[in-house]
C-alpha cells in the first residue's frame, strides 16, 4: 500500500517477477553453453586420446617384432591381444558400474 490513493503498487511487482523469469532464463542459456563447451572439449580429448591409443597398438606391434625372436613373436602377440582385451573388458565393466 505505497500508493497515494490506498491502492497497492502491483506494476513494481509485475516487473520483478518478469526479470525473475529473464534472469533464470539468461541463467539457463549460459548454463546450456557451458554445458555444450564442456561436452565438446570433452569429444576433442576423447579423439585426442582414442588416436594416441591407436598409434600405442601399432608402435607396440613394432617394438614386438624387432625385440622378439621370429619364433615368438605369436605367442608375444598373443599375450599382448590378450592384455588389451582384459584391460578394454575392465574399463567397459567399471564404466557400466559407475553408472
Amino acid at each position: 500500500m505505497n500508493g497515494e490513493n490506498g491502492k497497492p503498487e502491483t506494476t513494481s511487482q509485475a516487473t520483478s517477477g518478469q526479470q525473475t523469469t529473464q534472469e533464470k532464463a539468461d541463467a539457463d542459456k549460459q548454463s546450456e553453453t557451458k554445458s555444450l563447451l564442456i561436452r565438446g572439449l570433452y569429444a576433442i580429448l576423447f579423439l585426442i586420446i582414442f588416436l594416441a591409443v591407436f598409434q600405442l597398438y601399432f608402435s607396440a606391434q613394432e617394438f614386438i617384432s624387432r625385440w622378439f625372436s621370429y619364433d615368438y613373436i605369436p605367442v608375444v602377440n598373443s599375450l599382448y591381444y590378450l592384455a588389451i582385451i582384459v584391460v578394454g573388458i575392465f574399463l567397459i565393466l567399471s564404466y557400466v558400474r559407475s553408472r
